[in-house]
């Protein structure tokens, strides 16, 4: 039978101690996106561990680590998201093991080879696409502001996150200076835009809805553009122009070509 929590110490008790770690994730002002991305995959070890009636930490050994990483496979993880389990869980054992110095216990994870990815260049967007979406961008407000910000995706190379986190004081108009405070770990970067973003950015500006917040790119409403409503500009007008919808970060990726 499974030994039941009550008989397991609080300082090993598997769930006990992932919901600390996560604490300690938010008290280190990592990102939300961060801390989401350890619960999810904590999750799987806990799911992974009731059907081995592990609930200790210290009841896990190396085989059962590589167990379940092989367990994982069966749901359809690819090789990519089965790595990102092993580093989150790598981490938690990692962050316990320092946390509490148990004496005696020796860290399974260090003898766990992490599992191998292949690793393939990611294509970015092509010119071809790109032009094919600015084609069709045309009449009205949503024209304005949907040729303004896939320019400005490839101008900035900004991530998606980024993107819909800016505010209107972060732009520039004069210098055409762009201030991201919260990229990527917390740090803040300034990038520029070129002359022919500046223009359809002054145009979009001149549409945008005067009672919007102090968001740079709204919805019509005037409300902030989410990241699926980014993604639904992309989808678009990538129908409307028949082609295939690049993906947002593959504008990140032609705008790290273009710099090369």
């Amino acid at each position: 039978p499974c030994i039941g929590p009550e008989m397991v110490s609080q300082e090993g008790h598997l769930e006990t101690q992932i919901v600390v770690f996560l604490v300690d994730r938010k008290a280190q002002r990592l990102s939300a996106k961060t801390v989401t991305f350890y619960r999810e995959r904590l999750t799987l070890v806990v799911a992974f561990c009731e059907t081995h009636c592990i609930t200790s930490i210290q009841q896990l050994t190396p085989n059962d680590i590589r167990e379940y990483l092989l367990w994982l496979e069966s749901p359809g993880h690819n090789p990519g998201g089965v790595h990102c389990c092993y580093r989150a869980l790598r981490a938690f054992l990692y962050w316990w093991e320092e946390e509490y110095e148990p004496e005696g216990w020796k860290n399974p994870i260090r003898k766990v080879k992490p599992p191998r990815v292949d690793k393939r260049l990611l294509d970015p967007a092509s010119n071809r696409a790109v032009s094919a979406l600015l084609g069709v961008c045309s009449g009205g407000y949503l024209g304005a502001r949907d040729k303004a910000a896939i320019l400005f995706l490839c101008d900035t190379g900004c991530r998606a996150s980024e993107f819909t986190g800016l505010n209107i004081i972060d732009y520039d108009v004069s210098s055409g200076a762009v201030v991201i405070r919260n990229g990527k770990g917390g740090k803040g970067r300034t990038v520029f835009v070129g002359r022919k973003t500046r223009r359809a950015l002054r145009k979009y500006l001149r549409q945008r809805p005067a009672d919007s917040d102090r968001a740079l790119w709204v919805t019509v409403g005037g409300d902030r553009l989410t990241y699926s409503g980014l993604r639904q500009i992309v989808r678009r007008r990538a129908h409307k122009a028949g082609v295939t919808p690049p993906a947002l970060h593959s504008l990140r990726r032609l705008f790290a070509v273009q710099c090369l």
